[in-house]
């Protein structure tokens, strides 16, 4: 089991997004910590969570292993997925 400290202005929502990439596991997170009896308020910050860890990537692990981009020298989430030169999306390369 591993544990999340939250922090101001969170939910079970934003929790079950951010530790699983999804929504689909506020049950989950509920079930685990007991404390949380309420779907719709904010969690104070501080409150730390245990949930269980996934197997295999989720959003927020996609997007944090990305590489850097060696011009810029920030993160670019694209590169290195397929989406190279002379891609644009709105048009933005």
């Amino acid at each position: 089991m591993s544990t999340y400290t939250t922090i101001q202005s969170q939910t079970i929502w934003d929790l079950s997004l951010q530790l699983y990439g999804d929504t689909s596991n506020v049950v989950k997170l509920i079930s685990e910590n007991p404390t949380l009896t309420s779907v719709g308020k904010l969690i104070p910050p501080g409150t730390v969570i245990e949930y269980t860890k996934p197997v295999g990537n989720t959003i927020t692990t996609f997007f944090s292993n990305r590489q850097t981009d060696p011009v810029t020298g920030t993160g670019n989430p694209l590169q290195g997925s397929g989406f190279t030169e002379g891609f644009t999306i709105n048009g933005h390369n």
